[in-house]
């Protein structure tokens, strides 16, 4: 009995040491388990916060396209705003009354230079300077291919010719310019011109007080700056996709050294 028991205890000793020499490996083992599923993990989570970071980036641009439709009306607005204002306020200053004053003095002006015109071009003087242009005209047609002349006399016979043929305009426009009754009539589509610019400025100026414009102006300052807003928004996800995207690569990596180092010792055990 004695023996069976001491044979008991020696067993039991060799267990015990078998145990102790196989603990580390299976502890090593699960440790390496822990790991590789814990990358595992850390990638699930990056690929979340960048598909969560791909999502707002989406949304902010989304955001900000709105942004600059609603500016773009708010423009549009603005410009609708003031034509309305001015039409409004030139109408109570007499803007419609002086600019068909301008141009009816215009029309008096054009009506009196055609007349004129006309009578000028019946007279003796300006047909003999029209003949002569015509002449003129032809000789510089036919001067390009005259190869008998030397280019210094072409080029002063080009500069005599088109002078000549400038003739009838120059004898045209000295006659109307010359023209007593002409010039009243210019001088009056300028005062003319002068009073529409003077109630156009007064009814600009009363325009930009208008409180439909200054509305309207406002709200284009506050779509612009939501703009801004929504811009900045934008560039603070792109950021933050880049971050995750970055620190997704990372955990990828980990993953795959921490599959390669658990591969690797599993190799070593099975020998």
């Amino acid at each position: 009995m004695r023996g069976m028991n001491t044979f008991a205890a020696s067993l039991f000793g060799v267990l015990l040491l078998v145990t102790a020499a196989t603990a580390p490996a299976q502890n090593s083992a699960k440790g390496k388990g822990q790991s590789t599923q814990q990358a595992k993990q850390e990638l699930d989570a990056a690929k979340d916060k960048l598909k969560d970071a791909n999502a707002d980036l989406n949304k902010a641009e989304k955001d900000l396209d709105k942004a600059k439709t609603a500016h773009t009306a708010a423009e549009a607005k603005i410009q609708k705003a003031r034509a309305a204002a001015m039409a409004e306020h030139g109408k109570k200053l007499g803007l419609p009354t002086a600019i068909a004053q301008r141009d009816a003095a215009l029309r008096s002006v054009e009506a009196a230079q055609t007349a004129l015109s006309k009578e000028f071009r019946a007279q003796a003087d300006y047909q003999a300077a029209a003949k002569e242009a015509e002449q003129a005209s032809a000789r510089l047609q036919s001067l390009r291919d005259d190869t008998a002349l030397s280019a210094e006399k072409k080029q002063q016979l080009t500069a005599e010719l088109s002078k000549t043929v400038r003739r009838p305009a120059e004898l045209e426009r000295d006659r109307i310019e010359a023209d007593a009754g002409i010039r009243a009539l210019r001088a009056k589509a300028a005062e003319a011109g002068r009073q529409v610019a003077l109630v156009q400025a007064q009814a600009q100026k009363a325009a930009e007080e208008d409180t439909d414009v200054k509305t309207a102006e406002q709200a284009e300052r506050d779509a612009a700056e939501k703009v801004k807003s929504a811009r900045t928004e934008v560039e603070k996800h792109k950021k933050e996709v880049a971050a995750a995207q970055k620190k997704a690569a990372t955990e990828q990596q980990q993953l795959q050294k921490a599959q390669s180092q658990a591969k690797t010792k599993k190799g070593k055990n099975e020998k």
